[in-house]
């Protein structure tokens, strides 16, 4: 039991590093276009070197807190379709954020912990590769429909997906390697 709960540490601490790390490469953070409208001043969570200001009332009306906040909803003009996920400013908070991705990633660390156990009795390259199959599948099941469904740039969302894809390989490496080993 105890090799299941260290390799289920490592894994979050994995994941969670990498996936914070990863977020600063070029299909990250950076290739996101941040814009403001706002009346008063700028809200610091949101500040960025390519944000893009605009006058109050340009882009949004009255209306869209009240329409928009808590749903995910769609905006169709004469030249573009846009899915809009909005939230209230203040659920944008960095504690906020980190306990939840921390969450998030232990969350992955138990699933890749019983691929782990359920791997065994196979060799250490065979669990790599189920690994890799099953991480594969996830990123092409959800990014796949983002890319579809949601038009994500590809340079996001394919970065992403490979980011996954690495992370997860290199946790379930380390810890079939060296913590919860092949019984063969």
């Amino acid at each position: 039991m105890k090799k299941y709960i260290l390799s289920t540490l490592l894994i979050t601490v994995i994941l969670f590093l990498y996936g914070g790390l990863a977020q600063m490469l070029p299909w990250g953070i950076p290739s996101t276009q941040v814009i403001t409208a706002q009346s008063g001043e700028q809200t610091e969570a949101f500040q960025a070197p390519q944000e893009k200001k605009m006058e109050p009332g340009s882009l949004t009306t009255e209306k869209f807190d009240e329409v928009m906040v808590g749903k995910i909803s769609t905006l169709t003009t004469d030249k573009s379709f846009s899915w809009i996920i909005s939230a209230p400013v203040s659920r944008y908070n960095a504690g906020t954020y980190f306990a939840l991705e921390l969450l998030t990633q232990l969350l992955v660390a138990i699933c890749l912990n019983l691929l782990l156990f359920l791997t065994k009795q196979m060799q250490l390259s065979k669990r790599i590769l189920f690994m890799l199959v099953a991480a594969t599948a996830v990123v092409t099941s959800i990014i796949g429909q983002q890319l579809n469904w949601w038009a994500m740039p590809a340079i996001y969302g394919l970065g992403v997906g490979i980011n996954l894809i690495i992370s997860w390989t290199l946790a379930y490496y380390i810890s079939a390697r060296w913590i919860i080993k092949s019984e063969q």
